[in-house]
């Protein structure tokens, strides 16, 4: 609960003049004591709430009585005491006002049940047998205004006189206490209300001697009564001001109220839609929820459930998208309620997103596109059509959303990752622009020297890809081709190069290409060689397990194997060259 909503509830609850101030010094909500008190209605205090408050001094320090001086509207002067406090930062000051009389207590005179008779604040009252009032308390007397005589009989206290008779006999029957509402007269010929307890007194044989009766001022659900109305008009007023749209609607989804702000931002008056589906009027897009089943979501989130951009229609056609909250409220205990529906207009936001997200794409799309272009004329050079590189981009995203399957890997593999390691696959060989003709364009099987030459391609892709990564100056998907290229050669066993890593040491994103670049080296057909079958590179490969290629890896390509040999059948490719001889 916040500051405001705790001291709006101890205004509208309590028993003593209370009036809330704000940040500005205005009046904000005002309970029914405090009109009752000073003798100004809430209407007359707000709409003249500078000269109501000009009696008042808020800088003669808080938290300590002061003396009010207060006119009334008869022209007589009444005397109050106030005290007042700030609520810490947020700028409320919270007034009491109370009346400037001193209580007077009954001194001690060493009878203690004297001493609680005098001094307790509900009336009470002791009759003979025939009804005679023998004594009374002075709250009695304080409260029923008996200040120039004093009652004497029953007849004089109680408004229903046959009704105090029947419960005497009762009394008589029963030998015990009764407890009812009763009604005693004031000094002045008004009732007043009380629950009473009335309890017989016996002598030895159990005869009646007389009866005393304790009364309870009911008078508080008057003063609730009022306090209800005066919280009725505050909740009138924060609903009609409240910054975000209200509506109201029943436990069938028919609209019951919407505020201002709500007619303001759909354009509906409410005239128009009291009595009318909410579904009718305010869902829009297909496959929405309806209200009644997010009122089921609402009731297994503990009375609350919230969106975000959610889509409506205006009056005029127009389209929004707000975040909306949903808030049930149970009606009199028994299971009805009604759903409050807080919107704040999100609509600039989502089309700035949309736009963001629309630039987003273009340029990764854009990026894309300049990669795959980059990387071919690296396939141009080696004399291989460009298709490799798309197979490649395919075995490199089904082996790594397979091998996410595996537990150990679901956290580290995200989206994300699978994207940039798809993207930065077909970079693997781009080192090869550095390796002069006569060796990268050799038809014939390499010499030691030749294959030493074309091993330099891993180093000369990953310290390009590497200077580029540095100058862009975040993690991208660079810097993952950047570890593909470096590392795609290297061995489970340490055996690979260019530096002999071994097991983890090299980069996930490395172990797999590795594969996708083998398998693909396998089914294609070469110069040298035809090209092996699904099954044959498959046998290779799983033997392979442990030694060249990474244990887990290979089991998620067992696992997506099929995938591999629907990407491989698009097309084969003659090559006069291939990665095998690098």
């Amino acid at each position: 609960m916040n500051d405001l909503d705790f001291y709006i509830r101890i205004i509208e609850n309590s028993t003593e003049g209370l009036f809330l101030l704000n940040d500005q010094g205005e009046i904000r909500f005002v309970n029914e004591r405090c009109t009752q008190l000073t003798g100004w209605d809430i209407d007359e205090i707000l709409l003249r709430q500078k000269e109501f408050l000009g009696y008042f001094n808020f800088t003669n320090g808080s938290a300590i009585e002061h003396v009010l001086e207060l006119p009334q509207f008869d022209g007589a002067i009444e005397s109050f005491k106030y005290s007042y406090v700030t609520g810490g930062g947020n700028g409320f000051t919270l007034v009491n006002i109370k009346p400037n009389v001193e209580k007077k207590l009954i001194p001690w005179a060493g009878n203690v049940f004297k001493h609680l008779f005098y001094n307790m604040q509900d009336p009470v009252v002791s009759f003979d047998a025939t009804g005679n009032i023998v004594t009374f308390n002075p709250s009695l007397r304080k409260l029923l205004n008996w200040t120039e005589t004093s009652p004497e009989t029953a007849d004089h206290l109680y408004s229903d006189e046959d009704a105090f008779k029947n419960r005497i006999k009762e009394l008589g029957l029963s030998k015990g206490q009764l407890s009812q509402i009763v009604s005693l007269n004031t000094y002045l010929g008004c009732t007043k209300k009380f629950y009473e307890t009335i309890w017989p007194h016996f002598d030895k044989d159990f005869n009646i001697l007389g009866f005393t009766a304790h009364f309870q001022d009911l008078s508080r659900e008057e003063l609730l009564k009022a306090q209800l109305s005066v919280s009725q008009r505050n909740y009138s007023r924060l609903f009609e001001n409240f910054a975000s749209s209200i509506v109201i609607v029943d436990e069938v989804g028919n609209i019951v109220n919407m505020n201002a702000v709500a007619e303001l931002l759909y354009g509906w008056e409410r005239d128009e839609l009291i009595g009318v589906s909410y579904d009718d009027y305010f869902s829009a897009g297909k496959n929405r929820p309806g209200i009644v089943e997010i009122t089921d979501y609402a009731k297994m989130n503990g009375g609350k459930y919230i969106e975000i951009g959610v889509p409506r229609n205006t009056k005029y056609g127009d389209q929004l998208y707000t975040y909306v909250s949903y808030h049930l409220v149970e009606l009199n205990g028994d299971g009805v309620f009604a759903v409050f529906i807080l919107e704040k207009d999100l609509t600039e936001r989502v089309h700035l997103e949309k736009q963001l997200k629309e630039s987003v794409y273009q340029v990764k799309e854009t990026q894309a596109a300049a990669i795959m272009g980059f990387a071919k004329l690296t396939e141009v050079r080696d004399h291989c059509t460009g298709e490799h590189l798309d197979r490649i981009k395919e075995y490199t995203r089904v082996l790594t959303k397979t091998l996410r399957e595996i537990s150990k890997y679901e956290e580290y593999i995200t989206e994300e990752y699978i994207e940039d390691i798809s993207m930065s696959s077909i970079l693997h060989d781009i080192g090869k622009v550095g390796i002069e003709d006569s060796v990268l364009l050799k038809a014939g099987k390499f010499t030691s020297e030749e294959f030493d030459v074309m091993k330099k391609h891993s180093m000369l892709g990953g310290e390009a890809l590497s200077v580029i990564d540095k100058n862009v100056g975040y993690k991208s998907f660079l810097t993952i081709g950047k570890e593909v290229a470096y590392y795609h050669h290297e061995k489970w066993d340490g055996t690979g190069y260019p530096e002999g890593l071994k097991g983890s040491d090299i980069p996930l994103s490395a172990r797999i290409v590795a594969i996708a670049d083998v398998y693909d080296a396998l089914i294609s057909e070469r110069p040298y060689k035809n090209a092996f079958s699904h099954e044959e590179a498959m046998k290779l490969i799983i033997d392979e397990k442990g030694r060249h290629f990474d244990p887990d890896i290979v089991d998620a390509f067992i696992m997506c194997n099929e995938e591999f040999r629907v990407i491989s059948m698009g097309e084969f490719f003659l090559c006069d060259n291939n990665s095998l001889k690098g």
